[in-house]
């Protein structure tokens, strides 16, 4: 999907002014006036890239409760929180729940600019370890569960003799499941399994 803009704010005047700014420097822009409006044009939709500018007070559901309770469901998307009701209190809250940067309104819109060219660049970032970790989901997916039982005790640094042990096979057997991961996995030795596996894992 194309990076984009993401605009969601209740006041017409910000959508307009702000839409109009981002459009003369060729950024690609979506505004909504609330974030079921944002929901139900997005859902259907591959993971989002680009940037989310959000208000808080908005009908329904506010910025900072919808970066609680949904942030978690667009990992590609930094949110950059934009409020006419700034506190200390708010700021800590929405860095709390993963806001990429918090700005007051009226809008400063030179820093604003930069903050969304680096939460684009952060975007990409997060896209390419997103699609890595996509690869490295999709060949795990390959080993048959007796090759995952073996991947694992490989993992945990049993040798041959003891897998073949452990799982009653015998010790060829457990070669040739051996020589299946490393080739569906893509890898060449126990280093680069165990790296993998920790990629694959990461929270």
């Amino acid at each position: 999907m194309v990076a984009k803009v993401w605009l969601v704010d209740d006041d017409l005047s910000v959508r307009e002014s702000l839409g109009f700014l981002l459009k003369t420097l060729e950024y690609d822009v979506a505004d909504f006036a609330d974030l079921a409006a944002f929901e139900a044009a997005t859902q259907a939709q591959e993971p989002l890239r680009g940037c989310l500018l959000l208000d808080v007070r908005m009908p329904g559901i506010s910025g900072l409760s919808w970066l609680a309770e949904q942030g978690d469901r667009h990992p590609l998307l930094p949110v950059i929180i934009m409020t006419g009701h700034g506190t200390i209190d708010a700021c800590r809250r929405a860095f709390r729940q993963g806001a990429f940067e918090f700005y007051t309104k009226p809008l400063d819109i030179e820093p604003l600019l930069e903050t969304i060219h680096l939460a684009f660049n952060e975007s990409e970032q997060r896209a390419e370890r997103w699609q890595s970790q996509q690869g490295l989901q999709a060949r795990f997916a390959q080993l048959s569960a007796r090759e995952t039982e073996v991947m694992q005790l490989m993992i945990a640094g049993q040798t041959s003799k003891e897998i073949a042990r452990d799982l009653s096979l015998s010790p060829r057997t457990v070669e040739a499941h051996r020589a299946a991961v490393f080739a569906k996995l893509e890898l060449n030795n126990l280093a680069q399994l165990i790296h993998a596996w920790q990629q694959l894992n990461q929270v």
